[in-house]
């Protein structure tokens, strides 16, 4: 199964969609760099101010209520106590350096300030922090009946846990700040990473926005194409000898399209009825000069010579009225919905009447919009001469959900792969089967193809079963 649409209109709504979801994921990545940048800047800021807060407090205090307020601020973010020397041997932070001893109003020698990425530590009191819960839930009624799945389960939800943390851990800040009593106050603290909650809120809302996209998208593009459909149904019926005009209507591009298409079809039409015109005068025209041809020599006396110019006044009439018929193409018949089972049930049952070799086998109802009559007179053709050049015609009716297909079989000689295409040709005969005497003026197979073709359908000459006689398909496009 291929993703990629087919229609103009879902390529483009899956392109734009893409594009969308693209657009959005990269936004989505550049927000959450600066708000992550942003809450980690105000979370060191604030533990800076916890640390200076600490010190000045402690700076004022006695030294024997110093462990007490020590026990009072120290957290387990945060870790205060004071100790003969500076845990910090080096000054690892000049810029913190700097804005502690501005802040504290020390000298530089008695700040210092380090940036530690100590991964291990910030996991120690995650875990730490995780065991003291998991020893409350050891008195836990519901803790107590997990069974051994759960519990394992548990278990691996916790390492995701601490694996999540552990990524999510920022560095440790250490600051050493001596006393005027030549103690060092030292602070070890880890300000709390940023919360991801705000991404839950911001995918909400991303995601209510790109469905009113999405759905909006998909309605404009199925109003503006559905001119473009309607002008392809209007092209498919056009091509089936129907004309319909399209309603101009749409953007201003698609509108020029359908008026040069409606423009393109009356031209067309206006050219068939003048050419309609010019056959019925053409064929008056020709009628005259030989009905008075032929009462001039039916006046005669009888004779060899009399019998001659009556055959070939007969047969120019036939070969004029002939050509005629190939000329006219499809029929002016209006086209309306039949039954083209039923037509192909009556049609082969007059030809039986009239002691024709002609089976047909019974078929389901399968309607189509077309000229019924066109159709008849073109299968007509077809299994007259599977009669006269191949003894009987096996007449068969298959539908598919797009066209219908009418097999004709014979038990004749067949005709030449080289000669098939050939014997659409007008007045093309093949003399071994098709003679003069037998087959006319050659024009049968190329008005039937005129006349299906003009529906929208064609006609293909195979080999029969079992490699004998011809097999001609006729098929017609299903409408509805």
């Amino acid at each position: 199964m291929k993703l990629w649409p087919r229609r103009a209109g879902g390529q483009l709504a899956l392109l734009l969609i893409l594009v969308l979801l693209v657009a959005q994921i990269i936004t989505i990545a550049i927000l959450a760099g600066e708000r992550q940048g942003a809450l980690r800047s105000a979370s060191l800021e604030h533990v800076l101010q916890r640390v200076t807060d600490a010190y000045t407090l402690l700076d004022t205090t006695d030294p024997e209520r110093q462990e007490r307020i020590l026990r009072a601020l120290s957290s387990p973010s945060l870790q205060l106590s004071i100790d003969p020397s500076a845990h910090l041997t080096n000054d690892l932070s000049p810029t913190m350096t700097e804005q502690l001893a501005i802040e504290l109003g020390l000298p530089r020698g008695q700040v210092r300030a380090a940036m530690e990425a100590d991964k291990q530590e910030c996991l120690s009191w995650h875990e730490s922090e995780q065991d003291e819960h998991d020893e409350r839930a050891k008195h836990d009624d519901h803790e107590q009946h997990l069974e051994d799945e759960e519990r394992r389960e548990h278990r691996k939800e916790r390492e995701e846990e601490r694996q999540e943390k552990r990524q999510e851990c920022p560095p440790i800040l250490s600051v050493s700040l001596a006393l005027p009593t030549g103690q060092w106050v030292n602070a070890r603290a880890q300000p709390p990473a940023p919360s991801w909650l705000w991404l839950k809120a911001t995918l909400t809302s991303v995601g209510i926005t790109a469905i009113l996209l999405i759905l909006t998208l998909l309605l404009a593009i199925r109003h503006i194409l559905r001119p473009v459909n309607e002008l392809s149904n209007a092209a498919h019926a056009f091509g089936r000898g129907e004309k319909v005009r399209i309603p101009e209507r749409g953007p201003e591009d698609i509108r020029e399209v359908t008026r040069a298409f409606n423009q393109m079809q009356h031209q067309v039409s206006r050219a068939q009825e003048d050419r309609g015109r010019l056959l019925a005068a053409l064929a008056h025209d020709l009628r005259t000069p030989i009905t008075s041809m032929r009462l001039r020599v039916e006046m005669l006396p009888e004779g060899e010579d009399r019998d001659r110019l009556l055959e070939t006044l007969q047969e120019m009439q036939h070969l004029a009225e002939a050509t005629l018929d190939f000329i006219r193409g499809s029929t002016t018949e209006q086209h309306r919905r039949y039954d083209l089972a039923t037509l192909l049930d009556s049609l082969c049952g007059d030809l039986q009447e009239m002691g024709m070799a002609v089976e047909y086998e019974d078929s389901p109802r399968c309607v189509l919009q077309g000229q019924p009559e066109a159709v008849k007179r073109a299968l007509r053709n077809l299994i007259e001469n599977a009669v006269n050049y191949g003894q009987r015609a096996v007449v068969k009716l298959d539908a598919t959900e797009k066209e219908a297909v009418i097999t004709i079989t014979d038990q004749g000689p067949g005709i030449p792969e080289a000669e098939r295409e050939r014997v659409f040709q007008p007045f093309y005969r093949l003399e071994q089967s098709r003679s003069r005497e037998t087959g006319g003026a050659g024009l049968g197979l190329a008005i039937a193809r005129t006349l299906i073709r003009g529906m929208g359908g064609d006609i293909r000459l195979d080999t029969g079963s079992e490699d004998q006689g011809l097999q001609v398909s006729v098929t017609l496009p299903k409408t509805g």
